[in-house]
């Protein structure tokens, strides 16, 4: 049977963002190094017109080192622009991983290699620690990239976050290897994402960590809030990662695989699995979004021949040629589609002419159209996705957004505001009193950063995110304490931290023993002084 291989596309490579005028590279150039680590003709980037996709390609079903030989020799020499790299995954116990790392090398040399590590599969290697340290020196030592490290379904107690964490911050082989971890966006239930994002954070707070790798599916509203929440955890660490997504190849035994005996973790919708068209449709509009969001995409469908590489190459055309916001008549949940000059927000099932309709019956009122543009209003939008990160450490499940407790503090304005405060300046400035949070993260005193610091990065945000100058205004206010209305929208901070404090204590959604007390005193304090005691839980 023909060796079968994992294309995994990588759109940050050369050839996918080449200028006009430089060199594309064919495989013979893969043989002779081009796909060397951090070359600096990587990150050239050309015009949107201009790129054109390459690959990553994971390599699966080979079964032993001669497999391995053969496909470097064979397959592999035809791939030309597509390929930029190679992995290797690890799906059962006892394969001879670095072997074929060692054979890739001598047939590839040059070649950026990543190498799969799952604990499932290595139980048999001793303590789980050193043998990881160990493997990561090896894999150092023949030339290897990066590692994933990877948990496996129904792995050990002992998983990627404990590992990593029992390493004690240090890295196996600093400067030598990139460590990347798991993370899937598209869990079924709000619960599970918020279990996910929590397991995704404490993998980056060992500091070690350089590549994020998204489970494969469909609903690029969960993956492209996925990505973010990544690089926002990522940047609250003082990290930069890698992001990497998963999508398969269509056909129709890959569509079969999926209904009938689909991936554990994997969640697809009706819509990608009903029909080949469907299934083409979606993939296509994750890579769409995956562009959008410099996502590096990975392929993880078995190709076997030519066909299957041109079948990958028209594939990717289409998706990164593609709008990555489909239809609205398509979409069967909330989406948000951006213009060059407002907002425009789908929701549900409404069709394009129905919300045009309803969106311009506005006599006498006429929208801004030179504020702000679409990537400012889209990345503030990011703070609906960006959890609060003291509820998080405090072991509440599905923590609430940033930006949903910037409505609870504009709603106790309503309903708390003095009449002698300018109300308006007031409920502005709760609705943008924690917006440098989408650049910087969710800074908490737990986090050892100095206040002046803290202020630094948070204006500097506020500066680059292209926002309104009252806006900026407005946020400076706040952070100066100096007017009574950022006084007031500061206790209104402080005030709605207690009460939401107060709504997980009783809904039991703290884990454990931990209760959020602390989270309450600094408002009690505030609530005593204006004499507003009397509206706090007991």
């Amino acid at each position: 049977a023909a060796p079968l291989v994992a294309v995994a596309l990588q759109p940050w490579a050369l050839p996918l963002f080449a200028e006009p005028g430089v060199q594309s590279y064919s495989s013979a150039a893969f043989a002779m190094g081009v796909m060397g680590r951090g070359t600096e003709l990587e990150n050239k980037v050309g015009s949107e017109a201009s790129r054109r996709p390459c690959c990553r390609l994971e390599l699966m079903g080979l079964g032993d080192t001669a497999g391995y030989r053969r496909l470097a020799r064979g397959l592999l020499q035809q791939t030309g622009d597509l390929v930029s790299g190679l992995n290797v995954p690890n799906k059962k116990p006892g394969e001879p991983l670095l072997e074929w790392a060692q054979v890739l090398r001598e047939e590839l040399p040059g070649s950026d290699l990543c190498i799969h590590y799952s604990l499932k599969h290595q139980r048999s290697r001793g303590d789980p620690v050193e043998a990881f340290r160990r493997f990561c020196t090896e894999c150092a030592a023949l030339g290897v990239h990066s590692v994933l490290l990877v948990t496996g379904p129904r792995g050990p107690a002992r998983d990627a976050v404990k590992i990593l964490e029992q390493l004690g911050g240090q890295h196996p082989v600093p400067g030598w290897l990139r460590l990347g971890v798991a993370f899937n966006a598209c869990l079924p239930t709000e619960a599970e994402r918020a279990q996910e994002r929590e397991r995704l954070v404490r993998k980056l707070q060992t500091g070690i960590v350089e590549e994020v790798w998204l489970n494969t599916g469909s609903d690029t509203e969960l993956l492209v809030a996925g990505a973010a929440f990544a690089r926002r955890a990522a940047a609250n660490e003082g990290l930069s990662v890698k992001l990497f997504g998963s999508v398969l190849l269509p056909n129709e035994g890959q569509l079969k695989q999926m209904n009938e005996r689909p991936w554990n973790g994997v969640h697809f919708s009706e819509r990608y699995l009903s029909s080949l068209k469907g299934m083409e449709e979606c993939t296509q509009e994750v890579l769409g979004a995956f562009r959008d969001g410099e996502v590096h995409p990975i392929i993880e469908s078995k190709v076997r021949n030519r066909d299957d590489l041109n079948a990958l190459g028209a594939l990717l055309k289409a998706g990164f040629a593609l709008d990555s916001t489909p239809p609205v008549a398509a979409v069967s949940r909330t989406r948000r589609r951006w213009s060059s000059g407002a907002a425009t927000v789908v929701a549900g099932t409404s069709s394009a002419g129905d919300f045009t309709q309803d969106a311009t019956q506005l006599p006498g009122v006429k929208i801004r159209q030179d504020a702000v543009d679409a990537n400012v209003l889209g990345e503030a939008l990011g703070l609906k996705e960006l959890p609060r990160t003291g509820w998080v450490r405090a072991g509440v499940q599905a923590p609430e957004s940033v930006a949903a407790h910037s409505w609870g503090v504009a709603f106790l304005a309503t309903q708390l505001c003095p009449d002698h405060l300018d109300r308006g300046r007031v409920l502005e400035m709760c609705v943008i009193h924690d917006l440098a949070e989408v650049r910087v993260g969710d800074i908490t005193p737990d986090d050892g950063v100095p206040p002046e610091e803290k202020r630094r990065r948070e204006t500097e945000a506020m500066a680059m995110l292209g926002v309104t100058e009252r806006t900026r205004s407005l946020f400076q206010e706040y952070e100066a304490q100096e007017s009574q209305e950022a006084r007031f929208v500061k206790f209104l901070d402080r005030l709605d931290m207690a009460l939401q404090a107060d709504r997980y204590e009783r809904t039991s959604n703290a884990e454990g023993p931990r209760n959020l007390s602390k989270f309450k005193s600094a408002a009690k304090m505030l609530a005593e002084e204006h004499g507003l005691l009397h509206i706090l839980p007991k």
